[in-house]
């Protein structure tokens, strides 16, 4: 990842968002960084690029990512409390940011949950575990159409039930798409 190359996608509004939001949770910015860093080098070499679109691999990618900036922040001595919180705050931020449709945004906030919930199962549990368990998940992923029936889901779910990964689009190719 480029963090030169992202600043420079953003807007001034972006940009000052960012900002004012890296000052006030400052502790969390290096971990944050270095959990973005790891998530896309993970998902590069077991997914290729397929990752970037809206199938299962993407819905491991988003959860991976907010499962890493929990693991990292607590690495430097940050709660898990705050660790999730800011996970959940950070990633909610890129969403209102990213220029997604209504759909693959529901997808992407469901996914990240996914991964906070899951690292808070198992905080003191080394990456390749946790990496593990969200890789039984994958297989498992839920194609889903449309934002009413992701509410649904969400709905007629118990909390344990809605623990699965979502996509949005088949993938043919699972490797190199």
């Amino acid at each position: 990842m480029n963090i030169t190359a992202v600043l420079k996608s953003m807007d001034l509004k972006q940009l000052w968002s960012l900002s004012v939001l890296s000052l006030r949770h400052l502790w969390f910015v290096i971990p944050t960084i270095r959990a973005t860093r790891k998530t896309v080098a993970i998902c590069n070499e077991r997914y290729g690029k397929a990752h970037h679109k809206n199938g299962p691999e993407n819905g491991f990618r988003h959860a991976l990512w907010n499962m890493l900036i929990v693991k990292k922040s607590i690495e430097k001595g940050l709660t898990l409390e705050r660790s999730l919180a800011w996970a959940k705050t950070i990633t909610d931020w890129h969403e209102a940011f990213s220029p997604n449709e209504e759909l693959a945004r529901a997808m992407d906030i469901h996914n990240n949950r996914v991964g906070r919930n899951l690292i808070a199962e198992f905080p003191d549990e080394p990456v390749d575990f946790i990496i593990g368990q969200l890789l039984n998940k994958v297989p498992l992923s839920q194609l889903v159409v449309n934002v009413s029936e992701l509410k649904r889901t969400q709905i007629s779910n118990s909390k344990n039930d809605r623990n699965f990964l979502i996509h949005i689009e088949e993938q043919n190719d699972k490797r190199n798409s």
